[in-house]
């Protein structure tokens, strides 16, 4: 197993204490004890805690919209296992990131402009590959627009649940050794209401 580097270990670091305190809530030197190196590291790599953070969010999104535009974009949504791969998918991202994705969902629900800035291009473009699954899905069973967008808002929300949520169904299942399983069995439950509506 390779040793992370201070980067490494300040990122990590950061993202954890994210997750439990939120931005706001969290210390430069908070940062540093727990990655156990010195703050200056912190300038030296990111400049100050907005720049960590907006280095974290490049991390977690590039490699995510890419994958959406693989998945949703370059190739045909034209089967159920299409379209429920490209849910599984999606949301094994978010879990095997769950920190951050959680961190994510509760801090743009707050009224943090700086937060609602940093995230909001990724969070477009997020929202026009759901929303192009969706029409995909949608034109199957020649839906109508406000269909769609109710549709949309269902399926959003469908995905996001585990991590908007994670407290409640955290402690609704004990997955604290056991969150893959969870993860798993939550999909398995999608796939079995998206069934019916994408059947051949």
């Amino acid at each position: 197993m390779s040793k992370q580097s201070s980067r490494e270990k300040i990122m990590n670091a950061a993202i954890e204490l994210f997750y439990y305190n939120g931005f706001n809530g969290t210390s430069i030197r908070a940062i540093t004890d727990q990655a156990n190196v010195n703050v200056s590291l912190i300038s030296y790599y990111f400049k100050n805690k907005q720049g960590l953070l907006e280095q974290a969010t490049v991390d977690y999104y590039e490699y995510y919209l890419e994958m959406l535009e693989s998945l949703i974009d370059e190739h045909p949504i034209s089967t159920k296992d299409d379209f429920l791969n490209v849910i599984k998918e999606i949301i094994h991202y978010k879990e095997k990131h769950f920190q951050f994705t959680c961190f994510i969902q509760r801090e743009l629900t707050l009224d943090n402009q700086f937060i609602r800035e940093l995230f909001s291009t990724y969070v477009g473009k997020e929202t026009y590959y759901f929303k192009t699954l969706v029409e995909k899905i949608t034109e199957r069973v020649k839906a109508n627009k406000m269909e769609q967008e109710a549709f949309y808002l269902q399926f959003k929300s469908l995905i996001n649940g585990p991590f908007i949520y994670g407290n409640e169904w955290k402690r609704e299942y004990e997955w604290d050794d056991s969150r893959g399983v969870f993860i798993q069995s939550y999909i398995n439950l999608l796939n079995q209401w998206f069934s019916p509506l994408l059947a051949e």
